[in-house]
């Protein structure tokens, strides 16, 4: 019987995606340069705009300075993702602002952030679907 081999999220995720978010991570955001993906996964869809890890970082650093935890961590400038293995190459999450996730019991709920692992991924397309009530 041959060992299981464990894939790490860059081998399970479409390689397109990755380029999209190391594209979005290396440039500084612009006024109407959004890119909206619908992500389709085991449970349901997640539909957004694809933000920097740093801008998700950020947000966390915010939330933690709310509950009285001061990290005086920066944001990187150069294009790398410090939570992601070599600097971004191969990203474990996405992260999506004005999100609306629609679960396959029909269930819709709509968040300002959602981290999603990349591995979860099935299929993604660009653009938001409609969201229909069943």
């Amino acid at each position: 019987m041959a060992a299981t081999q464990e894939l790490g999220a860059s081998e399970t995720t479409d390689r397109s995606l990755h380029l999209i978010i190391n594209a979005i991570e290396s440039n500084s955001p612009r006024r109407g340069a959004d890119v909206d993906v619908t992500l389709y996964l085991p449970w349901g869809t997640v539909m957004g705009n694809i933000e920097p890890c740093w801008y998700f970082d950020q947000k966390l650093l915010g939330y933690l300075q709310t509950i009285g935890v001061d990290h005086n961590q920066q944001p990187p400038t150069d294009g790398t993702c410090p939570n992601c293995p070599n600097g971004g190459g191969s990203h474990v999450y996405v992260h999506l602002s004005r999100v609306t996730c629609r679960q396959n019991s029909g269930q819709v709920d709509r968040h300002d952030q959602l981290r999603v692992r990349l591995a979860d991924v099935t299929s993604w397309a660009f653009g938001h679907g409609e969201v229909r009530a069943r």
